[in-house]
């Protein structure tokens, strides 16, 4: 198998895990719902993946690897327009994703959005802290913008995304 049937049966197997994320819980999920939702054969699965989780932990990462590539400028930032441009791009990522993110299983977006803070924390451990602010600056402000993303998310995204980020700036600008 070359390397690009390997990437498009790798990709097709994560594409399928997406797809089961919004029928059940990936606890629930097995190598053959995964295998037959991606038509790829078994051998397929465990050629690109050692479980389930692992193919969770790919998805996450996709995910929290953008994330983090537009909000690690931002933390440490002041500047009120580099946070409305970060916070913009932020929700409009969710909304345009809205339809396929808002069927994903509740206990999926749950596991989903606790790697990304595992990530998140990953990433924040490799920065210098020397002052109490360095050191739970980007927690705090990342706590609070997962939070509230989350919140809003579960409560189906009534509000704007402008509206979102009118409020989520009330707290940034205190920091």
């Amino acid at each position: 198998m070359t390397n690009k049937e390997t990437h498009s049966v790798r990709r097709e197997i994560i594409n399928a895990v997406m797809r089961l994320m919004t029928e059940k819980s990936y606890m629930d999920m097995t190598v053959t719902d995964i295998t037959n939702t991606a038509q790829v054969a078994r051998a397929s699965f465990y050629r690109n993946f050692n479980s389930v989780i692992d193919v969770i932990d790919v998805i996450a990462d996709e995910i929290s690897d953008e994330l983090i590539g537009d909000v690690f400028p931002t933390l440490y930032s002041s500047d009120e327009r580099t946070w409305r441009e970060f916070l913009f791009n932020h929700f409009y990522r969710f909304t345009r994703k809205q339809r396929q993110i808002g069927k994903i299983h509740p206990q999926n977006m749950h596991v989903l959005f606790s790697r990304m803070d595992n990530k998140m924390h990953q990433k924040e451990a490799d920065l210098p802290s020397e002052t109490l602010r360095d050191k739970y600056l980007a927690t705090g402000k990342m706590g609070l913008i997962n939070s509230i993303t989350k919140k809003w998310m579960d409560n189906g995204m009534q509000e704007t995304p402008e509206e979102m980020i009118d409020y989520i700036m009330s707290f940034i600008t205190l920091f």
